[in-house]
Formats: C-alpha cells, structure tokens, sequence
C-alpha cells in the first residue's frame, strides 16, 4: 500500500511539472515577438513593433469566448488598440477547417490571425481552457496574462 501511495505521489509530481511547463512555454517577458501570418481572408497579418497587443485563443472554447467578447464590442477595436486576435487551428483537421472553420472565421467584422501550424503555436504561451494576453511595446514581451472571463478580455481592450 505504501508503495502505491508512493507511486501516485510522484506521478502527480510529474503531472504538476508538465502542466508547469505547459504553461512556460513560448515567448517570455523581454522576447521579441515579430512575425507574419495570415488571416481568415488569407490577408498577411503583422505582429510587429507596433502591435501593443496579442490575444491568443488556442482551442475551441477560448476561440468562443474571444468571439462573444468581440462580439459585444464595435469592430473597429483590435485595430483601434493595435491588437491581434491569434487563434490556433493547428490541430483542427483540414477538412474542418476548410468547410467550417474557415467561412465561419470570414463571417467575422474583425481580422482573425490563424496559427495553422504547431510549431508556431508553440511561440505563444499557454494554459488550458484560458486566452493568452500578451502586452507588447517595440515588438518585446512586457507582460503575459492568462485570463477565462469576457470582462478580463473587455479590460485588457480598454
């Protein structure tokens, strides 16, 4: 019994240090963060020195949760605030997102840059279940905020 209770102790050790980790990775405060992707309209999109704001949704209930924020916002404010609204599909299979995904991002009033690829999603930090805020200034990480409510994303866009 004491073996066991043993083993379930350190296997939650490990499960502790991969979420850890999970969460550490990508850029880090100080790091530049520049790059290009493209949009749901297949438009480049630019993170660059003048971006002050990344707001990364890396699964299918943050991309729901950054789209009803949105929603209640004019369509105007991404751009207003120089801020980038990143949702990863990298993992959706192709056929999803080309029939689905992609018609209902191409709906939307705001530009929608897409991560199609998992080695780039790996460049944004994350956690489950949560958006990514990433507060830039001269294309450097000045701050990484991992937030679940729609008041938290309206606060950050203020």
């Amino acid at each position: 019994m004491k073996k066991l209770v043993a083993l379930v102790l350190v296997l939650c050790g490990f499960a502790l240090i991969a979420s850890a980790n999970q969460a550490a990775s990508g850029a880090r405060i100080g790091d530049s963060l520049v790059l290009e992707l493209k949009d749901q309209h297949d438009q480049t999109v630019a993170i660059n020195e003048q971006t002050n704001l990344i707001l990364f949704a890396a699964g299918k209930s943050t991309s729901a949760l950054m789209s009803k924020t949105l929603e209640d916002l004019p369509p105007t404010t991404l751009k207003d605030k120089k801020a980038i609204y990143v949702a990863d599909i990298s993992g959706m299979p192709s056929f999803i997102t080309k029939m689905v995904a992609i018609p209902k991002m191409q709906k939307r009033p705001y530009t929608i840059a897409i991560l199609r690829d998992e080695a780039q999603s790996k460049l944004f930090p994350q956690k489950d279940d949560a958006i990514t805020i990433i507060k830039l200034k001269s294309g450097k990480v000045t701050e990484i905020n991992f937030v679940t409510k729609q008041e938290e994303i309206t606060k950050a866009l203020q």
